[in-house]
């Protein structure tokens, strides 16, 4: 009887020591699933990050490069004069200025209908006024 006893103990603790094993790998694979998880979104977030700052490096290469461009026809008179035109409205020689001047409706002082009431009574009026004329 203490053989099967102990046999059936040993049995026991092995299939315990199995079944412990086998969660306490299975917990580790879910552990390390979960922070693969993170670490993708996180490398994700950080190329998104870089590709910007790529971008704003290069806006901030051509931007150098035009001020260089500038600084080296600042002293060019061609530079000069197309400076004066573009930017302070200077005419050249022989040129001269012209000044459009737009009108203004004069549709403010019409009345505009607001509601059902005054769209009626001005359709109204018009269609007597248009029999009015006809007689």
């Amino acid at each position: 009887m203490d053989f099967t006893k102990k046999r059936n103990s040993d049995f026991f603790n092995k299939d315990l020591l199995l079944k412990t094993g086998g969660i306490i790998i299975l917990l580790i694979i879910v552990f390390l699933v979960f922070k693969d998880i993170e670490i993708y979104q996180r490398k994700k977030q950080l190329n998104g990050k870089i590709t910007s700052l790529q971008k704003q490096i290069e806006d901030l290469k051509q931007s150098s490069q035009n001020l260089k461009n500038e600084i080296a026809n600042s002293n060019s008179t061609d530079y000069l004069e197309k400076l004066g035109y573009e930017q302070f409205n200077e005419t050249k020689p022989g040129e001269k200025e012209l000044i459009f001047i737009i009108p203004q409706d004069n549709n403010q002082n019409a009345r505009t209908p607001k509601n059902f009431w005054d769209v009626f009574t001005g359709w109204f009026s018009g269609a007597v006024g248009w029999i009015k004329n006809k007689f």
